[in-house]
């Protein structure tokens, strides 16, 4: 319903204020969740070392934290390189001040135990960690573009790179809401501290999106090369990249293209699946794969029928500003459909409640934060 309704928005508009657009209820919900994501993560783990007003206090500075971003757009500009320098420093301090050992959060671990067991000769998706059995639940490509950060011992590199990455890659005009947006953002800094995956891969996903694939044969293959990276890393990113490829070859009937395209990434996608099957077998590839721990968190009704339709959407796209926006939505409403019950319910607040993490909200708050940043036609600076 929510991918038809963005199919329908510019008929619609004609019913709303003209200073009201979709684009703009769209994307003002995004610093919304922003300063909810803010607020859950500042009263489940501040709540842990402080109590009372001070909480409050605290809880309150955190969900009003996002509005620096709509501070004059000269002062993003002037200042956004020293955040950048200093998101460094305080990446690194939290590195020596928080031993990994002492961490509740196990993303860090199953992705040194997958690699460890790899470069051992052993199946890697029968990693485990302290919290968690097997299997990790990214898919293969994550844990090898994460390979340089393992390598040198820092596992938390790999989620900071690849959120610079991001920001290098996104044109200089929005850089500055952009850094601003990811360093408003507690659960982002929450990924980074704890060496978690999930907002490396976001970013990873943002970038790409970014891309253009060029006329040339030799481009498009190259583009697609990257395609079907980001296409085997997590499950609920394979959508955003299909609104892409409907936005970039459907649209303008680029159909030759998007054959080599398409071809080029699936072949790039399921190569380290096809390693796992041949090295190992295909009863323990079947027995113990990513898909596997997917399906027992969600039905696949609702995820397989968006990926259906999200290069249909794509195909009906113009804008990159417009793409970026659909990328979030379909990333997030899936996630959302995880979390609604939970809010329903009143268990938001249990910190041993199982699925309600930090991971629902970075699964697309990253992607949300770029389409706010990119965005031409929103003008909340005035």
């Amino acid at each position: 319903m929510l991918l038809l309704w963005t199919l329908q928005a510019p008929k619609l508009s004609c019913l709303m204020p003209k200073s009201i657009t979709w684009r703009k209820i769209v994307l003002s919900s995004v610093f919304f969740m922003s300063a909810v994501a803010n607020l859950d993560t500042a009263q489940r783990y501040l709540s842990r070392v402080q109590d009372g007003g001070a909480l409050v206090f605290l809880c309150v500075l955190a969900f009003m934290l996002p509005l620096l971003c709509f501070m004059p757009e000269g002062w993003l500009r002037r200042t956004w390189k020293g955040l950048a320098i200093a998101s460094v420093g305080i990446a690194v301090y939290s590195w020596f001040k928080i031993p990994v050992d002492t961490l509740r959060v196990d993303r860090w671990e199953l992705m040194s135990n997958f690699l460890n067991r790899l470069f051992d000769g052993q199946y890697p998706y029968l990693a485990s960690s302290r919290f968690n059995v097997p299997p990790p639940v990214p898919f293969p490509w994550l844990y090898l573009v994460s390979i340089p950060a393992w390598a040198v011992g820092e596992i938390g590199l790999f989620p900071f790179l690849s959120l610079g990455l991001l920001v290098l890659v996104t044109p200089d005009k929005y850089r500055p809401r952009l850094t601003w947006a990811l360093a408003t953002s507690l659960p982002v800094w929450y990924e980074i501290a704890v060496r978690s995956n999930i907002v490396a891969n976001a970013a990873l996903v943002g970038a790409f999106l970014q891309t253009d694939p060029g006329k040339k044969t030799s481009q498009v293959v190259r583009n697609a090369v990257l395609a079907g990276i980001v296409l085997c890393s997590r499950a609920s990113f394979v959508a955003p990249v299909l609104v892409w490829a409907g936005s970039v070859f459907l649209l303008p009937r680029r159909w030759k293209d998007a054959v080599v395209w398409g071809s080029v990434a699936f072949l790039v996608a399921i190569l380290p699946f096809l390693g796992l099957i041949g090295i190992w077998g295909w009863p323990v590839f079947r027995d113990w794969n990513p898909m596997r721990f997917q399906g027992a968190i969600q039905s696949p009704i609702l995820p397989l029928a968006i990926l259906l339709a999200s290069p249909w959407v794509g195909a009906a796209i113009r804008t990159v500003s417009d793409r970026l926006i659909v990328a979030y939505m379909v990333v997030f409403v899936p996630m959302f459909t995880l979390m609604a019950p939970i809010l329903m319910d009143g268990s938001w607040h249990d910190l041993n409640r199982g699925y309600f993490e930090v991971a629902f909200w970075n699964t697309s708050l990253v992607l949300g934060l770029l389409a706010w940043a990119r965005s031409e036609d929103l003008d909340l600076q005035t």
